[in-house]
Parts: structure tokens; sequence; C-alpha cells
């Protein structure tokens, strides 16, 4: 049986071919779960609690990374003393850096509707003691109302949540983004809520039309169709208010094509001169 500081000495390192597969054919076979770890990213100076049979977990805990291609987005485009919007924190990962990168004279603004994702956020954020960071146990919508989602109570993705899914649900809050931030100045908005991305984005719409901040958001087609919303909703609202649109890559930003993509993380940038 191959040591698991073996496979974490071959797996963490900056994303080399084939890494994704391997860590995929490990982890379906239960050779990466350990239990809870503390873990450190390759980039970033914090730490932080990850369950490993969880697919997000096991990849932090293995690889020191998730989602690598958006952190020199987030290192490009956010500074010291911005305040960044984390829609979707899950456990953290990319909130905590974020914290890093506003520093002290900035602010993060976390939203996490699941209850268990939100725990682990909340440890996490105390763990490396962040004092900028402002956590929100509540989901972000068009309108405040309760609605009722299906938790994904399995093994690999506890706490991964699905909108179109039925069967048994759980009733989470949601409020509408201008409101809750009241007018706050924001620089930079992050989203990844399974499909929920337009719904987010229209009622966070009056704070991105006064601010104009860099958005990244999840684009997924096959969730698009499930909204009963047309693939180009989150573009059609966004392009009018002055942005261009970029398909985040493990080679940097493409220039986005809707006719083209089926699934990317997309990155909105203002068109500001």
């Amino acid at each position: 049986m191959i040591q698991k500081s073996l496979l974490t000495k071959i797996l963490r390192r900056p994303s080399f071919i084939g890494q994704y597969r391997l860590f995929n054919y490990l982890f379906v076979r239960q050779k990466l779960n350990i239990g809870n770890q503390m873990a450190t990213p390759l980039n970033g100076n914090f730490k932080i609690n990850c369950d490993t049979s969880t697919w997000i977990g096991a990849k932090i805990r293995f690889t020191g990374d998730y989602e690598p291609e958006l952190k020199s987005v987030f290192k490009a485009y956010i500074k010291k003393g911005d305040t960044v919007i984390d829609v979707g924190a899950n456990i953290g990962f990319h909130t905590l850096y974020f914290a890093e990168l506003t520093g002290n004279t900035g602010k993060v603004i976390a939203f996490e509707p699941v209850q268990y994702n939100f725990k682990s956020l909340l440890n996490n954020i105390s763990l490396n003691k962040f004092a900028n960071i402002h956590p929100h146990n509540v989901a972000l919508s068009n309108k405040a109302e309760e609605i009722s989602i299906h938790i994904n109570e399995d093994s690999v993705n506890p706490g991964a949540f699905n909108l179109f899914e039925t069967g048994k649900g759980t009733v989470v809050k949601c409020e509408v983004g201008d409101d809750v931030l009241n007018n706050e100045h924001v620089n930079f908005i992050k989203i990844d809520v399974e499909g929920y991305e337009s719904f987010v984005i229209e009622g966070l719409k009056q704070t991105i039309k006064k601010h104009k901040p860099y958005l990244i958001f999840e684009f997924d087609r096959n969730y698009q169709q499930k909204t009963g919303l047309p693939p180009s909703h989150i573009f059609d609202i966004l392009t009018p208010l002055g942005y261009s649109f970029f398909a985040v890559t493990n080679k940097g930003l493409v220039e986005f094509d809707l006719k083209k993509v089926k699934s990317c993380n997309v990155f909105a940038k203002p068109n500001l001169f």
C-alpha cells in the first residue's frame, strides 16, 4: 500500500499533466480518506481543516490547492483594503485567501447557507484569527424567502447542494444581496452556488451597477437550463452594465464565447475606461 506521505509528495506540486486524473483515481478508491486533517495551501499563509472523506477536503489536503486557475485572477485583481464578497464560501478555502489579499484594512463578506459547511467555515476563520471576515449563514437570491434545497449527505461531498433535485430538502434562508450590503462599496465578487448564479446576480444588480466590481462566477449550461432561463441570462444582465467576459483556464484568461462553452468559470471585467 502506498503511504499517504508519498501520495502527498506526488500530488502536492504545482499542477502537472495527469494530476487531476491521478487524484480522482485515488479518491474514488478511498486511498485518500484519512479523516479530518489540517492543511496548508501551496499559495497562502493560512491553515485550513479538511475532511478528507470529501472531494474538496481531500483535494486541498493532498494537492495543497483547489481551483488553482482562479488564484492568479484573485491575486491580480484583489488588493489591500478591498471589499470582497464570497457567495458560496463552502469551508472557506477561497475566503481565507481573500482575507490575506485584502489585509487588515479590507473586508471579506462570506455567504454560506449549508450548516455543515458554515460550521467548518467558522472553525477555519477562528483557526486563523482573521478579524476581517464577516460570515453569513444565508443564501443570496433575487428575493427574500425561504427555499428548500437538496443537501448531498453522501461521503463524497457532504454539504454540497442541489436546487433542482426533488426529494428530501433542507430549508434555507435567502436574502437579496443589495439589501444585505446596503450600498457597501464592493471591489470583487466571487459566486459559486451550483447553478443559482443568475438569481444571485439579479439580487446584486444595483451593487454591481454602482460600484462596478470584478466578478468571477461559475457558468454551467446544464444547470442554467434547469433554471428555465436562457444560457445568456447572466450576460444579458451584465453586458449593458459595461462588462467584458473571459473564461478562466489553466493557461490564463481567454475571451469567452457563449456558443462554444458548456461549463467554465467566467471572469467579468468592467470596462472602466
